[in-house]
């Protein structure tokens, strides 16, 4: 498989410098027992992050070679720890794009180091990757053109329904559609998915609610996201789990984040400000859930759940 290599400017040395410094003694240096995708990292003197193009407002591309968001923001300070602990303050990072249905494929076959993009953390997808803890907690949700008629699951019935490909929103589409309610087209990215809504090609489009939000905000008031939801999905970090070591960083870095506040601060200048580069403010304060996860960083939800 093929990637696309991106560097961006959002991952800069300088910042891994500052960050290692000041955030993270909490990450003992140990090279010398670092696992397999450690060693690459520090063989190359690069750590691969995986993004998402058009996943705003988890990840994006802003501009030719750049990728920023806030999964890679919280990756940023990971990369930070991983640096630390390899004693490697010159760390690089290359962006590379991924799709939904490429991301874990990435992963096992070490095109990427760490997916950061917003990826459901469940039990299935657990028995081939890793994950680090949960930074946000989505739901699946329908998102139909202004004016549609459309008010639910329920009145997609005759109708064509849009999914992304290799996102739990598929299966959750499926699972509820035992009887062939609706005709089901999956795609392979946001871009194309919402251009098949707008054209008419769909009549209603499954996917994480707050993807969903930031896209009819930048349809200049041509899509409606529906207030239903359809699941509970913890989204977090994804690596290779045939590296305990990496495993081990991940989830020191981000308990960290967690205690210090800076998961707090983080999440404000994605949610709660507005969007770099997209002129506008999501307003949408931290559930219940991830308040929860920043109180106790060590207890989060196992599993994904469909409603």
């Amino acid at each position: 498989m093929q990637m696309k290599y991106l560097k961006t400017a959002l991952f800069s040395r300088c910042l891994l410098l500052a960050w290692t410094a000041v955030c993270f003694s909490c990450v003992t240096p140990g090279a010398a027992h670092a696992g397999a995708v450690l060693e690459r990292i520090q063989s190359s003197g690069v750590l691969k992050m995986g993004y998402r193009a058009d996943g705003a407002p988890f990840s994006w591309e802003t501009g030719p070679n750049t990728a920023t968001g806030y999964a890679p923001d919280i990756c940023q300070r990971i990369a930070s720890g991983i640096a630390n602990y390899l004693k490697m303050p010159k760390l690089q990072i290359q962006a590379v794009a991924v799709l939904e249905s490429t991301r874990i494929p990435a992963v096992l076959s070490g095109d990427i180091d760490i997916e950061c993009a917003g990826t459901t953390n469940s039990k299935a997808r657990r028995e081939q990757v890793a994950f680090g803890l949960p930074y946000f907690y989505a739901g699946a949700a329908l998102m139909v053109r202004s004016g549609s008629d459309i008010t639910g699951l329920a009145a997609c019935r005759g109708k064509k329904l849009g999914t992304l490909e290799g996102s739990t929103s598929s299966q959750i589409a499926e699972i509820k559609n035992e009887n062939g309610g609706w005709a089901l087209k999956t795609f392979k990215s946001m871009r194309t998915a919402t251009a098949a809504l707008e054209q008419g090609e769909i009549d209603a489009l499954m996917y994480d609610d707050v993807t969903l939000l930031t896209a009819a905000a930048r349809s200049g008031g041509k899509f409606n996201v529906l207030a239903q939801r359809y699941s509970i999905e913890p989204l977090a970090p994804m690596f290779s789990k045939t590296d305990p070591e990496l495993e081990k960083v991940v989830l020191q870095v981000m308990q960290q984040l967690y205690r210090d506040g800076q998961m707090n601060a983080i999440y404000e200048r994605w949610f709660l400000s507005p969007l770099p580069g997209l002129g506008y403010n999501l307003n949408l304060k931290m559930g219940a859930l991830l308040q929860d996860n920043l109180r106790r960083p060590t207890d989060y939800v196992s599993d994904w759940t469909v409603m």
